[in-house]
């Protein structure tokens, strides 16, 4: 049985589509990655899934239960992308409370303070929220997702405002949770990092999904991508815009160019032919590859760019 699946989930708001249409299916025990562009419908998506937001057309189920309903709620923990607390409470008694809402009886301590040790927030289990940093709220709003153990959890953007350590420290937590069985359904805009832990991954845009598949799928036979930082950026994209190895170039501001090549052997050859010939001195070229090249390119595709 699937711990997520969706068939042709819909949201409107009036005259604006949100969500247009969404099937989905999330296998249990794999970590799911949710991968599209600022209001593409990842967060509305999630909101149908975990019951806070009522879908205008279509259906979803949580482990063949209805989504929203009580046998659907018992068995995920949701943590939203901007997580809201009793701030006036410390971390330790917002726990325990969430714990009691939830139903839990028997050690609720020992599962709150193996929460707390686990996310780094022991040292300041006992001081009010309102004081906390906002990567220590989103250690807390993950900790509340997990405080009655569920088999499933869903993730909007749960590194987001983490330090280096904070977010290694999560991926290896959500990679040891799937070997106890669980199921992890994670957006994040940070697509370099979200590849170093998911299995499976769902592309959206515009509401819709692109594509959806084994990451291992989805990144094979993509077309090589350089990230090109020269002294005329402009001019050198008009110029490998007329170049017979590559298949498009944009601009990314401060980042330089990303440039997609048809021909790796013979790029890196012309590229510095065509630098060479113009008086473009170039600063810095690399190779990129991936999950964010491949959502570059279907999101490309999407919308008919070049």
């Amino acid at each position: 049985m699937a711990a997520i699946e969706a068939t042709n989930l819909t949201k409107h708001y009036g005259d604006i589509k949100a969500v247009r249409g969404i099937d989905l299916t999330v296998e249990e025990g794999s970590i799911h990655g949710f991968v599209g562009p600022n209001g593409a419908g990842k967060s509305t998506t999630m909101g149908m899934l975990v019951g806070v937001v009522t879908p205008t057309v279509g259906e979803a189920t949580i482990g063949g239960e209805p989504v929203g309903s009580h046998a659907a709620l018992e068995q995920l923990g949701y943590a939203p992308q901007k997580p809201v607390f009793y701030e006036s409470m410390t971390a330790r008694s917002y726990l325990q409370y969430i714990g009691k809402v939830a139903g839990l009886d028997g050690n609720l301590s020992g599962r709150v303070d193996e929460l707390l040790v686990w996310l780094d927030l022991a040292d300041a289990a006992d001081q009010p929220i309102n004081g906390y940093s906002g990567g220590m709220k989103r250690r807390l709003g993950l900790a509340q997702a997990m405080v009655h153990d569920p088999d499933l959890l869903i993730l909007d953007e749960p590194t987001a405002e983490l330090d280096p350590q904070g977010r290694a420290s999560i991926i290896k937590t959500l990679r040891n949770l799937t070997d106890q069985g669980k199921t992890v359904f994670v957006s994040s805009h940070v697509l370099a990092e979200l590849e170093q832990f998911i299995e499976r991954v769902t592309i959206i845009n515009d509401g819709q999904v692109v594509m959806s598949g084994p990451l291992s799928e989805i990144t094979a036979g993509l077309l090589e991508t350089y990230t090109v930082k020269s002294t005329n950026d402009q001019q050198l994209q008009d110029l490998l815009n007329n170049c017979s190895s590559v298949e498009s170039v944009e601009v990314n501001n401060e980042a330089g160019l990303t440039v997609f090549v048809e021909d790796q052997d013979a790029f890196p050859i012309d590229l510095t032919t065509i630098a060479g010939d113009a008086g473009i001195g170039l600063r810095s070229v690399s190779r990129e590859d991936g999950l964010e090249t491949a959502f570059l390119e279907m999101i490309n595709q999407e919308t008919g760019e070049t």
